[in-house]
């Protein structure tokens, strides 16, 4: 699409917030790796709305789906969609929202683990960006927290977290950017460094490529402090923003260097207010970003990028690495865990 048309769309908000660029998303281009991809991070609840997100991931190859979806989701969705999901546990983060994070929030935490477990799950999601910490006035550090990883920990569960957000939110004026509040970006991952040295013996998947694809050289160097840890792929936006915000070559030079450490993985998030296209327009921004040399403007609307265009640079990735990222190194690094249900 012309440049000139895409400031039309722009300007008269004549667009979807997913496809600023008109794509045809069920015209799925070519993969350049045959075979199946393995989504390492996404958000499954509802066996209906989860239908309609399962036919984009159909459409894009997608093959095994791991998920955060709420305990009571996990039998309707194992009965919904048979061997299609692998689960990640997760708390019920609405009752925090309405009764506060307390005693009676981590041992339904706890209870929650052990559901899981029953039901074969052996990944636990710890999230704890800069707001939810500040919001409830904890980190992986704080004694309640502690006693959720101690019960993981003794029930066999490996670790994923979520830490940091986007460097740029910490700059002045962003949503971070009061240092006493939230912490500055570097000091998010104090915790996190702790939380890999005290448990070597357990797989640790950092989501959203741990938190810091903007500082490459200290992602760098946990990767090669702790070699239990590995990244996901995701989220789109972010991801995307953080390859088209820095010089590309680095960006790249650092997947080649890690292609053994990174899984794929989409942050799609399942709601019955999405339909196929909203799906598929992440998939279709993934397969740009890993697979060709792309340069343009990206069709997914980011408020956050510069100057409200979102760009996308293509990474070009080589087959063989590209077989990596999208199925093998999920076999790897995951696969021990689904063997062990």
């Amino acid at each position: 699409m012309a440049e000139h048309t895409q400031q039309t769309l722009f300007d008269t908000g004549k667009v979807l917030p997913h496809n600023l660029l008109g794509i045809d998303y069920r015209a799925v281009p070519a993969r350049k790796v045959a075979g199946p991809v393995i989504d390492a991070h996404t958000h499954a609840h509802g066996v209906e709305a989860t239908r309609t997100f399962l036919q984009a991931a159909d459409a894009y190859g997608i093959g095994k789906i791991w998920t955060m979806a709420p305990l009571e989701d996990v039998e309707p969705l194992n009965a919904a969609f048979p061997g299609r999901f692998a689960f990640i546990a997760v708390p019920r983060w609405s009752a925090a929202s309405t009764e506060g994070f307390n005693e009676a929030f981590v041992s339904d935490w706890q209870r929650r683990l052990d559901g899981f477990y029953a039901k074969g799950s052996r990944l636990v999601k710890f999230h704890m960006a800069p707001g939810t910490k500040r919001r409830w006035g904890m980190d992986l550090e704080h004694p309640l927290i502690r006693r959720v990883i101690e019960h993981a920990y003794g029930l066999g569960f490996h670790f994923m977290t979520h830490v940091a957000d986007p460097r740029g939110w910490f700059e002045p004026g962003q949503r971070y950017a009061k240092a006493a509040e939230y912490g500055t970006f570097a000091e998010q991952f104090v915790m996190l460094d702790r939380l890999l040295a005290q448990y070597p013996d357990r797989i640790h998947m950092g989501a959203h490529m741990g938190g810091s694809l903007e500082d490459l050289a200290a992602l760098a160097a946990r990767l090669d402090r702790f070699p239990h840890y590995c990244l996901d792929s995701s989220a789109t936006k972010w991801i995307v923003r953080a390859v088209a915000e820095q010089p590309i070559e680095p960006v790249r030079q650092f997947i080649l260097r890690y292609q053994d450490r990174i899984l794929f993985g989409s942050d799609l998030v399942v709601d019955p207010k999405y339909d196929f296209d909203h799906y598929a327009s992440r998939y279709w921004v993934h397969q740009m970003l890993w697979e060709t040399p792309h340069n343009g403007a990206s069709p997914i609307e980011d408020p956050d990028a510069a100057h409200g265009r979102p760009k996308l640079i293509g990474l070009d990735l080589p087959p063989d690495v590209l077989t990596k990222l999208y199925r093998t190194n999920a076999e790897k690094w995951l696969g021990t865990l689904n063997a062990e249900r």
